[in-house]
């Protein structure tokens, strides 16, 4: 008797289920079933990845859902079968349904969706067994009756997973079969074993808010049975077996993969002869602007494009991505230069997609599109972070809430969150937790890209099984942690992706609810891709609202402003080449910035080549390239005839069109067939490099080259496959780059302003873009409550702190204390206290007070923080005869204690600054600023010390370890006895000059010799 298990859920019931599809697959094989459902609570994320698990094992496929129902009142579950394409549609309608609307689904709303569906009630869950168990037939029949008017084929679902279950069988049998009610045996299965009982309870905990919960009788028993067991309960009565291979044999489900399902960008259009049309005028455009170039190439190149647009039935795509950039731009919302490989499509240049001219860097529009290797196109635009949705709501609008959504993706259980979730429910031992979450850091320092799994960890820690065999909450905690890594955890939205469909979406995915009233859908981005479906990445990106909200500025007193088209400012590369890069698009970082200043970069093709060099890999040819650049190291090439393709980048393969180039130099290939050339030898298969290695050699001995050099120059291209870069990215990405820079070396005080506002709530960012504003020698200004804003302000040439910076204050808060500022400035302190007593609790105005946004009503912080509680209780005998105002102290708090509390409630020092508060000292002394210390140096600096930790040597004496900051810097202190035991006044907060030698020991820092306290 051949049993097909139709209860299933899988890993996508979120925190119901450890089955892991591919798991689950082979699980059914290795038990020799034939065909396998599966079930999920209400949706259908995993159904794809089901579907093709399954078809790759020889399994068939039986796609399934669970949901909620109502039938006149009573709330039930039911099951539901897809057997055909369309039954297959309704499911994801149903399922889509029940996800947006969050209720059970009512009975005539199933009966719209019931074509092609098949019906099971599901044992123990279903409201059929409660009839049955309290012998109301007349209910169980009336019941059964209106499901069987919905839907042509229902079964009674028997699941034996408990002692009561199996002693009523026979009974609950009888009853059904003498009232005709087909049977079908359903165990649920959501663990696959009975060992994984652990890991399940875990899960269910977990999204019981970490409580311990007791699982009942039938879940202890919802596993994957092997048929023996399956026989061995339900052989009493094998039609009930029968039956569940009768309804595999009915659902026949055939997904259609790999057929591209574009969507039109409007019925009343021809497509291809719009996009000509459009094409045409787009270059004419350009061809403007570019007086000195051979028109005939870009006339050549353009038909060539088009031809091969045409051909692959691309037109609509083209259309719908210059649609909404062309919203875009009239909305004034900024678009990003390019992005991804569509930087070589001179189409998309002249639609105004992207602003990368690919003729003139020899850009190669097969890597984008490409006859020979039929992928769909991928155009990626940026947008400034805070515009994007805008550009989606657009989208939404223009082809209809049915066609348009956010792609679904999941979070999953990380190692670290896996322990921390399971920690939470076992309560663990918090130093275990500790000890263990310790060693897991240390391992995973060694996995910066892909991590391991936990159960790899252990094997390789010593340590870590150590542990387990010590200590029992240890072994269980990482045991049953070991079981739900990797199981997604819940449902997240794709961070740029958005799918566009020519037909409703219903008819390819399920849906959700997503952002901003636009569906989500169910699938991941890898299913539906598969499906055809074009997804589209609308990206936000901070820089660009920087860039954005910097123009903006400028305009305000420039009205004419436009940024410059060409990238040839000498300014902007004598600021890059001195590694002035704070704030700028990709260069920033250390690194990048030390590459930049040694290739003393001159031009925009310096800054194309470090980001295409400036990765794990190629980072090692760096400083061939710049000795060559320099003249400091022969260029040579592996070939004569590679000269013309790698003389750009000194006789280095730098970027992947190099690699089509050469292919299409000596092997003769079309750029297509190179493309694909290029793609195999990146993926680094043995089979596919030896095949690739033939036809390369072979054609390349056609063109005359010997066998020895054909295979010389192969292996050169496998050799350095890894290293090359998309150059349309890189180009695209150079210009950005450029434009930030721009903004940066001519109007620096907008453009820093702006940067500081888009990194507001990271204090690190801040305060790396204070202290280069200060750099730049801006005039930056701490918050005042009656000037500033939300937002970092630019104010007659300097920075304005704004309100929300104060810690604790907030976005609202400060709005709401701008809205009350309308009614006038606050007058005094006591004007500010009256007026913002329902705003701002009281709590906060210390906080204001140390900020310094209350400077400006001249009176000491001690002053106002001594009389704040007395002037809000004295409010209400306001004008009382007799009654005493305030009296003010002139006193101050120290020095150190208001850098201290500055720094405490602003994240930096603004008024109490190191550099003005003892600029006569620095002078005086010839001190060293701390950024300046280098190692081996013999330093006198000054500074504040915010951190001391004692310790004891092995003779018994104290000595400390100390960080000593100004107001741009930070440097470690090693005080030792001889010098810390003669400090007795030394602590947090005290000012002093160290004199010392500046060593390495994984960064800089100071061993003291002397400490002068001020």
């Amino acid at each position: 008797m051949e049993f097909v298990p139709l209860y299933v859920r899988s890993e996508y019931s979120m925190l119901q289920s450890t089955c892991g599809i591919d798991s689950l697959v082979k699980t059914a094989k290795l038990y020799g079933y034939k065909s396998l459902a599966v079930t999920d609570e209400g949706v259908m994320h995993g159904t794809i990845k089901f579907y093709n698990a399954c078809k790759k094992e020889g399994i068939k496929p039986i796609i399934g859902l669970k949901v909620l129902y109502n039938l006149n009142g009573v709330i039930s579950n039911i099951l539901l079968y897809a057997m055909d394409i369309a039954g297959y549609r309704n499911l994801m309608r149903i399922s889509s349904r029940y996800k947006t609307f969050h209720q059970p689904i009512d009975i005539e709303d199933l009966r719209k969706c019931s074509l092609g569906v098949l019906c099971v009630t599901p044992g123990l869950d279903s409201v059929i067994y409660n009839y049955l168990k309290n012998k109301n037939i007349s209910k169980l029949k009336e019941h059964l009756s209106i499901l069987e008017s919905v839907f042509v084929n229902v079964y009674v679902g028997i699941s034996l997973t408990t002692l009561t279950d199996r002693n009523n069988f026979d009974n609950y049998y009888q009853i059904l079969n003498s009232n005709g009610v087909k049977m079908v045996a359903i165990q649920p299965v959501y663990y696959l074993s009975p060992s994984d009982v652990d890991a399940y309870t875990l899960l269910k905990s977990i999204g019981n808010n970490a409580n311990l919960v007791n699982i009942t009788e039938s879940e202890s028993n919802s596993y994957l049975y092997e048929s023996s067991e399956i026989e061995f309960l339900f052989g009493k009565y094998p039609v009930l077996l029968e039956n569940s291979k009768i309804i595999s044999d009915k659902c026949n489900v055939e997904i259609e993969f790999g057929k591209f399902q574009l969507p039109k960008f409007s019925d009343d259009v021809d497509a291809d002869k719009y996009l000509y049309e459009l094409s045409v005028m787009g270059l004419k455009k350009r061809l403007k602007s570019l007086p000195n170039v051979n028109q005939s190439i870009y006339i050549e190149r353009l038909k060539k494009e088009y031809d091969t647009i045409v051909k692959m039935g691309f037109s609509d795509y083209f259309l719908i991505v210059w649609d909404y950039v062309k919203f875009a731009k009239k909305s004034n919302i900024y678009v990003g230069p390019g992005r991804g490989s569509a930087g070589a499509s001179l189409i998309a240049y002249c639609l105004g997609i992207t602003d990368v001219d690919p003729i003139k860097y020899n850009l190669l529009f097969e890597r984008f599109l490409n006859e020979e290797r039929v992928t769909m196109p991928d155009i990626d635009i940026d947008f400034p972070d805070d515009e994007r949705d805008k550009v989606i709501e657009y989208v939404g609008k223009r082809y209809g809430a049915s066609r348009v959504a956010h792609i679904g993706t999941f979070g999953t259980f990380q190692v670290k969150l896996a322990i921390n979730d399971a920690a939470r429910v076992y309560k663990t031992k918090d130093t275990h937790l500790k000890q263990v979450l310790k060693i897991i850091n240390q391992e995973l320092e060694n996995y910066k890209i892909h991590q391991p799994s936990l159960v790899s960890l252990i094997e390789k820690s010593d340590t870590l099984k150590q542990l387990m065999d010590e200590y029992e909450d240890i072994n269980k905690l990482l045991s049953v942690a070991c079981k739900i890594q990797g199981l997604p955890r819940n449902v997240s939205t794709h961070a740029a992706g958005i799918i566009i469909t020519k037909y409703p979406l219903v008819n390819y995915t399920a849906l959700d609810n997503g952002l901003d009233g636009i569906y989500q859908t169910q699938f991941e981005a890898s299913d539906l891709e598969s499906l055809g479906l074009l997804k589209m990445d609308f990206l936000g990106l901070k820089n660009l609202t920087n860039v954005s909200k910097t123009i903006e500025l400028i305009k305000l007193d420039n009205q004419d402003f436009m940024m410059p088209k060409e990238e040839n400012d000498s300014l902007v590369f004598k600021m890059l080449a001195q590694g002035d890069v704070v704030g700028v698009f990709q260069l920033e970082s250390a690194g990048m910035s030390k590459v930049i200043k040694e290739l003393n970069t001159s031009s925009l093709d310096d800054i194309i080549s470090a980001l295409a060099l400036y990765r794990p890999g190629p980072m090692d040819i760096i400083p061939t390239f710049i000795k060559r650049k320099f003249g400091e190291e022969i260029v040579s090439y592996p070939h004569e005839d590679l000269r013309s393709i790698l003389k750009e980048t000194y006789g280095t393969i730098v970027y992947q069109e190099q690699i089509m180039q050469i292919a299409v130099k000596f092997a003769g290939y079309t750029l297509g067939r190179a493309d694909i050339l290029r793609r195999a030898v990146s993926k680094k298969k043995k089979d596919i490099l030896e095949q690739e290695r033939i036809s390369f050699i072979e054609s390349s001995m056609k063109k005359g080259y010997e066998r020895r050099v054909a295979e010389e120059i192969y292996d050169y291209i496998v050799k350095f496959a890894d290293y090359g870069f998309n150059k349309a990215h890189s180009v695209a990405y150079a210009k950005l780059a450029y434009q930030t820079a721009y903004l940066k070396c001519h109007y620096p005080t907008y453009y820093m302003s702006t940067l500081m506002t888009t990194f507001i709530g990271s204090n690190s960012d801040i305060v790396s873009y204070y202290k280069e504003a200060l750099r730049k020698n801006i005039d930056v200004l701490g918050p005042n409550i009656n000037e500033s804003l939300n937002y970092f302000a630019s104010v007659n040439n300097k920075i304005l702190f704004p309100l929300t910076i104060i810690k604790g204050l907030g976005e609202v808060k400060a709005k709401e204390i701008m809205q009350e500022r309308l009614k006038g400035k606050f007058t005094s302190f006591k004007d500010f206290l009256i007026r913002t007593k329902d705003i701002i609790p009281f709590s906060l105005v210390n906080n204001i007070i140390y900020s310094g946004a209350l400077d400006c009503f001249n009176l000491t912080k001690k002053a106002m923080i001594e009389s704040a509680e007395l002037h809000i209780n004295l409010l209400d005998y306001e004008g009382i005869p007799g009654m005493k105002g305030v009296t003010y102290t002139d006193e101050e708090y120290s020095y150190g204690v208001l850098l201290e509390k500055e720094k405490e409630v602003l994240g930096l020092n603004i008024k109490y600054n190191f550099f003005k508060q003892y600029a006569s000292i620095y002078e005086s002394k010839k001190l060293i600023f701390i950024k300046d210390a280098k190692e081996n140096m013999q330093i006198r600096t000054l500074g504040i010390l915010t951190k001391i930790r004692e310790i004891k040597t092995k003779n018994n004496e104290l000595m400390a370890f100390a960080t000593l900051e100004d107001n741009m810097n930070e440097i470690e202190l090693t005080l030792f006895p001889r010098i810390y035991n003669r400090l007795q006044n030394l602590t947090i907060g005290s000012i002093v000059i160290i004199t010392g030698m500046v060593t390495m020991r994984n960064k800089l820092q100071i061993v003291v010799d002397d400490i002068q306290i001020i």
